[in-house]
């Protein structure tokens, strides 16, 4: 027997009373409520148990409120729908039930004695059922969005809408938007040329549409900003320069001043002669850049030159300027003296870039409006044309209707006798602007007539959690639910707070661990001015299942694997390694999750009676979080279940046209409409429609054999192999159905057998399994609503596809069989007895905002270091809210678990330990140190005891198959006459050997990465766009430390500046050179495959140069590596062979100087008879 009861009922102890005792309190109808309830406290039940408290008969004998004065406000249609279920059975469980039966119902739900319950009380308790069936328009169970429409479409003309207007989704919104954006964009190009210019440049590739887009999802701050001065672009540009205390100059003319009569020219080039003489570091570096900035005309030019004698790479000023040899000269320190408050030319170009960054601001955001207001104007149109309303609209046009004078009182004044009660369900997720449309309706219930005509108390009902608020991308302000609560209970003396701090969901241990996690977390520093810290309030959870343990555990996170990549030639370029952290740890999970499901380890189950019993534990207890999708270890979960043998639900959100089965049968259009696409035709005949996966027997004939202009459609037409003649055929009847609808066209390939007696939901099933049937369907259902609304095309229906991006979404809430894999977000709101957390050694992200509202006045600075101090201020605070949230994403997690909870986490980052010091990782881990737990022999950090095992249910349900041993078995590679190797290997492994965990080796490569990188890509930019482009690929590198920033500058600029140095980058050079050949004087059968820096190819010789940035480097050629000469003496006599009658040359280029070394060609040739291995 597999199910062993090993606990009774949990006992009613103190806290639970208590519990119960606020659940009834908040449940009681007769006044307001707000109520602040743990995750797990049972607050969707005490919400039912109000609604049904008002249905009901009051105790001095007044019927209860009418189902129709009833509006209950939650935040997603499922949970409405779920509340609306719950309700209903209640309901119907109570028109069925014995009078004793009933009254002992309705006693523990009001609080009242049995006897209290008279007949009428049953009588009109059993008839609620009937009377909420027969309400017209149903019980007002509704999301916010629901409730706007119904208002909107209630009051068009008062609202200013079209009746029978259009709810329209984010898909048909963007459709709008990106026609409305293209013809401002068009528009702009004629009439504001400069403006967009300033838009294109600060987007890079993708132009003007970042800004715009980013414009369109704050759209009230523009517009309401604009309004203020009557759309007037001089008005608005006066507004901000006023609003910033910015210069009236534009960028331009400060800087014509700056670097023009305002420049010490003289005194510059006297001080030139000091710093030259010196000769030092700091002196030279000054040097260089003021003689830069002296040679140039163009004052936009000079600045970039001058600038680079104060700040460096990343911006940050340099703490000296100059050396003692140097400062001897008083002029010299007159003009460079970092310390001076005013005089220097430190403190003047201080000022100068403080003046240019509010000047670039206010032409920056000026250019934004003079090119995006169009956009918004013209999109707010074409949806009033249309008659749509987006989800915004919706929310924006009701809280109009609902604040404004005119009308509003009007509209309050006709909803007053509908609304009496109203219940807020995840207050927490409430908006501002849906708060004050709440407050309009609740305002209304203290007003005169309104309260004169209700024999009950009209009240507000409110459940929400600050900790669970994860949703501020939508507008969601956890701190407005306190505010409310506040002003709420100030204004209505009956109002009541109630706090439900007793979880019915998690363990006592889990619930513990929570505490730990959010009570020991530090503040969070909003590093800007003297701003406060953010700290949270203190948290208590208590458990009602207090006699039922439960385990965390906290695993240790495996150091990085510097393995060379075994398996780079057969992995397809964008999977994953198999020995990356992320994957190591997905395989690591998912083998100890089959194991624990194999040895039967054990989970709580409660029963019918409320009575609990362990029972062993199957694949659908286990729920596994992640924040993100994307990024790698939300798939390689999922494919390391799988390769497991553990069934899994897959994912929980799927692009449709990133699935398989639906690329096949949008290839079916494809070729049908233009049997010439080779590709198309290709997938088809491997594909689960045709079948012909043998290469060697089918693909490759019909491809390799074709002649010239010659289409695989005709070679398969010629074809006399039956199979492909079958194949013929079926594609023959594709071309003939080109002219059908989308959903005919794909209904016959689907639902008609084929030659083969099998229809082609058959074949997809065959060959991609169940999965793929959701996202067919889904294909299906959007060829149908296309033909309904559309031209019946099929060319069009497959632009579209191509074009949107299409989202699925599936409802894993209910577990059938599978373990599930989900982000925390779409996990909210759900529970498991196992929940499993490997997505936790990542910090906080950054806002990526780049659109503030400073007092009213809307700023964009697309990059922090384009922030004036008003924007570095928001940026600041949106950055510590985000971290409060990422927190608060954390408390989500933990608390789906109900039994067990496992922490673990992939190696991030470039340095020990492997995680973020703020990330989930480190926040658990603190807890853990807190409450003692244990560590095992593995490094597995618990707290709790391991469960106890029982053997697996008999019935074989989720019985696990071993897989066979062939799987992770390697097949024998053959044997191939040809050898590809590196050239640095020629000579086997004979550089000394570093820890490869090593913070120095970790360091070294992650340095010369990032240098070569820089080497790569800024000689082909020009000279005067190098240092701004440097500086930004080093500031999104988020590892680095300032003075490794600027270090790794000087070393790259070091190269590229040096005159000795311009060869390397002089035309006919190429960087990241790939070489492959093979020489008489390399090992037999050997071909070289390597990639060189730079190669510079002229009509006389060929020049190969690798970077080297090994420090120090070495004095002279001999006291090069051996790899490294042997490295280049293979490409030296690979290209001696490319290039006859040219000199070869080859050097290394060390940064560590910079020094050009070149290697002596009797030096190549001793290195090559020195080859003794190929890899």
């Amino acid at each position: 027997m597999s199910d062993v009861k090993l606990t009774d009922k949990p006992q009613d102890t103190e806290d639970y009373l208590r519990a119960n005792k606020a659940q009834l309190a908040s449940a009681d109808p007769s006044h307001p409520v707000f109520v602040m309830a743990n995750a797990g406290s049972g607050k969707t039940k005490v919400l039912i148990d109000r609604v049904a408290r008002l249905l009901l008969r009051r105790e001095d004998g007044r019927p209860g409120a009418k189902p129709d004065s009833i509006l209950c406000i939650t935040y997603t249609k499922a949970a409405a729908n779920e509340m609306l279920s719950r309700l209903f059975r209640t309901l119907g469980k109570w028109s069925i039930m014995r009078d004793e039966e009933l009254r002992e119902e309705l006693s523990r739900l009001e609080g009242r004695p049995v006897s209290a319950y008279e007949t009428d009380d049953l009588r009109a308790a059993r008839a609620l059922f009937a009377r909420a069936l027969e309400t017209p328009g149903g019980l007002r169970i509704e999301t916010i969005h629901a409730f706007c429409a119904r208002i909107l479409r209630r009051f068009p003309l008062e609202a200013g809408v079209l009746p029978g207007f259009a709810e329209i989704e984010e898909e048909e919104a963007q459709a709008i938007w990106q026609t409305v954006r293209a013809d401002a964009v068009l528009k702009a190009a004629e009439v504001a040329p400069e403006a967009l210019n300033v838009l294109a440049l600060e987007g890079g590739h993708d132009g003007a549409d970042v800004a715009l887009d980013a414009m369109r999802y704050q759209m009230n701050m523009y517009l309401e900003f604009a309004e203020q001065y009557d759309f007037d672009q001089d008005r608005m540009r006066a507004a901000l320069v006023d609003g910033l205390n910015a210069p009236e100059a534009s960028p331009s003319e400060i800087l014509s001043l700056a670097m023009g009569e305002e420049m010490p020219i003289d005194a510059l080039r006297e001080a030139l002669i000091s710093l030259r003489a010196s000769g030092k570091r700091d002196d030279t570096r000054t040097a260089d850049a003021v003689e830069a900035a002296l040679s140039e005309e163009d004052p936009v030019r000079r600045w970039e030159c001058y600038r680079r004698a104060f700040f460096g790479a990343t911006g940050n000023p340099y703490k000296s300027l100059y050396n003692a040899e140097a400062g001897k000269d008083d002029n010299v320190v007159s003009l460079f003296a970092t310390k001076a408050e005013t005089g220097s030319e430190v403190a003047r170009v201080d000022e100068v870039a403080a003046k240019l960054k509010l000047a670039e601001t206010v032409e920056r955001t000026s250019a934004l409006l003079a090119v995006g207001l169009d956009a918004l104007v013209a999109y707010q149109e074409e949806k009033r044309r249309r008659g749509a309303l987006d989800f915004d609209d919706l929310i924006r046009k009701t809280r109009d209707l609902l604040t404004r004078t005119g009308m509003s009182d009007w509209v309050l004044y006709k909803l007053d006798g509908g609304i009496s009660h109203i219940l807020l369900d995840e207050a927490q997720d409430t908006s501002p602007e849906q708060w004050e449309l709440i407050n309009a309706l609740t305002n209304e219930f203290a007003a005169g007539q309104g309260a004169e005509r209700q024999q009950d108390p009209r009240t507000l009902f409110v459940v929400g959690d600050e900790k669970q608020s994860i949703y501020s991308f939508q507008g969601a302000d956890p701190a407005k639910l306190r505010a409310q609560e506040q002003d709420y209970v100030r204004r209505d003396s009956t109002a009541e707070s109630q706090t439900m701090e007793m979880s019915f969901r998690s363990s006592p241990e889990i619930l513990s661990f929570v505490d730990a996690v959010w009570n020991s977390a530090p503040p969070i520093d909003v590093a800007a001015g003297t701003h406060p810290s953010l700290s949270a309030e203190g948290v208590k959870h208590t458990a009602r299942r207090a006699g039922q343990e439960g385990l965390v555990e906290l695993w240790s996170v495996d150091e990085r694997d510097e393995d060379e990549d075994a398996d780079a030639w057969s992995r397809p370029v964008n999977a994953m390694r198999s020995s990356s952290p992320k994957a190591r740890l997905a395989t690591r999970l998912a083998q100890e999750l089959k194991a624990m499901v194999k040895r039967g380890e054990t989970v709580w189950e409660e029963l019918p009676d409320r009575s609990w019993q362990r029972r062993a534990m199957r694949p659908e207890d286990i729920l596994i979080l992640v924040r993100s999708r994307t990024g790698g270890l939300f798939d390689a979960m999922i494919s390391a279940l799988k390769a497991a043998g553990l069934p899994v639900a897959g994912a929980d959100r799927l692009k449709l046209t990133d699935h398989i089965a639906v690329q096949d049968c949008l290839n079916l259009m494809r070729f049908a409409l233009l049997p010439e696409r080779d590709l198309a035709l290709a997938e088809i005949l491997r594909g689960p429609f045709v079948g012909l996966v043998d290469d060697d027997r089918y693909l490759y004939p019909l491809a390799s054999e074709r002649r010239r202009g010659e289409t695989l459609w005709s070679r398969v037409q010629a074809s006399s192999d039956p199979d492909v003649q079958q194949a013929s055929r079926f594609l023959s009847g594709l071309i003939a159905n080109k002219r059908k609808p989308p959903y005919e066209f794909l209904s016959e390939v689907l639902d008609v057998p084929g030659a083969d007696g099998k229809t082609g939901w058959e074949k997809i099933n065959a060959r991609l399994g169940t999965p793929a049937h959701d996202p067919v369907e889904a294909l299906l259902s959007r060829a149908q609503g296309f033909d309904a609304s559309e031209p019946s095309s099929l060319q069009a229906f497959v632009a579209e596809m191509e074009a949107k991006l299409v989202e699925i979404k599936r409802d894993l809430a209910a577990p059938e069989g599978q373990v599930r894999v989900m982000t925390v977000h779409g996990a909210k709101g759900l529970q498991a007895p196992v929940v499993v957390m490997p997505d936790t050694t990542a910090g906080p992200k950054s806002v990526s905002s780049t659109m503030f509202d400073v007092d009213g006045m809307p700023v964009w600075s697309p990059r922090k270091d384009s922030d004036v101090p008003a924007a570095e201020l928001e940026r600041a605070i949106a950055n510590a809210k985000a971290e409060e949230e990422f927190r608060r994403l954390l408390y989500v997690a933990l608390t789906r678990a109900q039994d067990r909870l496992i922490i673990a986490g992939h190696w991030h980052g470039a340095r020990p330990p492997g995680y973020h010091d703020r990330s989930w990782y480190a926040l658990c881990q603190t807890a853990m140190n807190k409450l003692g737990g244990d560590a095992d022999e593995y490094g597995v950090h618990r707290f709790g005891d391991l469960p106890p095992k029982l053997a697996p249910s008999k019935d074989g349900r989720h019985a696990l198959a071993d897989l066979p041993n062939w799987v992770s078995t390697s097949p024998d590679q053959p044997g191939s006459a040809r050898r590809f190797g590196a050239p640095s290997s020629l000579l086997g492994r004979k550089t000394p050997v570093l820890a490869p965990f090593s913070q120095t080796r970790q360091e070294r490569l992650r340095r010369g990465r990032i240098i070569h990188a820089l080497l790569e890509y800024l000689p082909a930019l020009p000279k005067e766009a190098r240092i701004d482009s440097a500086d930004k690929y080093l500031a999104r590198l988020p590892d680095l430390e300032d003075g490794e920033r600027e270090e790794m500058a000087e070393a790259v600029f070091g190269i590229l500046d040096a005159p000795e140095m311009q060869t390397l980058f002089q035309p006919g050079g190429r960087a990241e050179a790939a070489i492959v050949g093979s020489a008489p004087e390399l090992p037999d059968g050997l071909i070289v495959n390597g990639r060189v820096d730079r190669l510079v190819v002229t009509q006389d010789e060929v020049l190969i140069v690798d970077f080297k940035t090994d420090q120090p480097a070495p004095e002279s050629p001999e006291g090069v590596a051996e790899t490294y000469r042997a490295q280049m003496a293979a490409y030296w006599a690979v290209l001696r062979r490319a290039y006859p009658g040219r000199q070869i040359r080859t050097a290394l280029c060390w940064t560590d100087g910079p020094r050009l070394m070149f290697l002596p060609e009797e030096m190549l040739l001793e290195a090559l008879k020195g080859a003794q291995s190929v890899v």
